[in-house]
């Protein structure tokens, strides 16, 4: 039987030749209007709008299950010398915890949490679709708070630049 790519038909379910989809696939993906934790973490938007952390000078759910997060690490230097829009929501980047026990990879994280900025592919830790990647979850479990993620992210914009001086010209 011949290899049917996503461009192709799909078999019937259950059918042993249907190809399984890729974990990063369109048919992987959750819309954040569809997604339970996102619109529970949506939710707490005006509570961060009335009473922001350190670092975030703006926050708006701009759609369901959708928050605009935007973020000024305050610094003098480096990636706090501009403002830094940040959206959250959405099934989070990675593969399910069951394919990575057998193929290996990196677990999906709880959300989708993506700098809408591109200077921040220059970001450790930044994918080059703008997601925060593993390290971003790190200690904050397995249902962050949109509070914990702001202040994660502000931690990660206070970070060390792991560019040199010209390449910070270029981008700040």
């Amino acid at each position: 039987q011949p290899w049917r790519g996503h461009m192709g038909k799909r078999s019937a379910h259950g059918d042993p030749g249907a190809p399984l989809p890729s974990p990063q696939s369109a048919d992987a993906l959750i819309l954040p209007h569809a997604h339970a934790f996102s619109l529970e973490t949506a939710s707490q938007a005006s509570g961060i709008a009335a009473d922001p952390p350190d670092g975030v000078i703006g926050c708006c759910a701009v759609s369901p299950g959708l928050v605009l997060l935007t973020l000024r690490a305050g610094s003098p230097s480096g990636y706090g010398l501009r403002d830094w829009p940040l959206l959250v929501g959405g099934a989070g980047v990675g593969d399910e915890p069951a394919f990575v026990l057998v193929y290996g990879g990196v677990v999906r994280s709880p959300l989708a949490v993506r700098f809408a900025a591109a200077a921040a592919a220059y970001m450790h830790g930044v994918d080059d679709a703008y997601f925060c990647g593993g390290s971003f979850w790190d200690g904050l479990g397995d249902r962050p708070t949109l509070r914990q993620i702001a202040e994660r992210a502000v931690e990660t914009l206070r970070g060390p630049l792991p560019l040199d001086e010209a390449d910070r010209e270029r981008w700040l």
